[in-house]
């Protein structure tokens, strides 16, 4: 069994801040269209899992641990402030990840993403965080049930529902873009 670190380990702060910080700061930007708020939440989320550290039973749970911590505070959060932002800011940002494509390249693939970003937003809410974490933060289903306190059978009740959701509407988003390029 691993070597479960004390609270005052820094090293160990420093370096789950290191690896985890902007997965976090992202998909809390997903769940709030809000750079800002999702910095702020990712904050007290390091904040909270420092002060309770103690309470995390199994290390090799760190990360799913620290991301329940971060759904938690996003859905307080998002109940008190009840505000959203266009998606239109997640598209600039994931059409600036670092790729070696051709300038048509680099525009079907901010078509694509906004096509898909969507698509996922059309998603009922447990659907869009349950695929953020599957395919974004690339989390086993097991880790994704822990961070949201469900079972591993609902996690992959919601992943098949949002596969299937997701496959017809980007069908449909992609034939009515077709169209509007057709038309324009």
């Amino acid at each position: 069994m691993a070597h479960k670190p004390e609270f005052g380990d820094d090293s160990l702060w420093l370096l789950a801040i290191e690896n985890y910080y902007p997965r976090i700061v992202n998909y809390l930007y997903f769940l709030t269209e809000d750079r800002f708020l999702a910095e702020d939440i990712a904050q007290e989320t390091f904040a909270r899992g420092m002060e309770k550290f103690h309470q995390l039973k199994n290390p090799d749970k760190f990360f799913p641990w620290l991301l329940s911590i971060a759904v938690n505070i996003s859905r307080s959060q998002l109940k008190r402030n009840r505000r959203t932002v266009p998606a239109s800011g997640m598209i600039f940002y994931i059409s600036r990840l670092p790729v070696d494509d051709s300038a048509a390249e680099l525009l079907e693939r901010k078509e694509t993403t906004a096509l898909v970003l969507k698509a996922i937003r059309q998603l009922s809410r447990q659907e869009q965080q349950v695929t953020i974490m599957r395919y974004y933060l690339d989390m086993k289903e097991k880790d994704i049930a822990f961070a949201l306190g469900v079972s591993v059978g609902t996690v992959k009740k919601q992943l098949s529902r949002a596969r299937s959701r997701l496959h017809n509407d980007l069908q449909q988003l992609s034939e009515s873009a077709g169209d509007e390029n057709a038309q324009g």
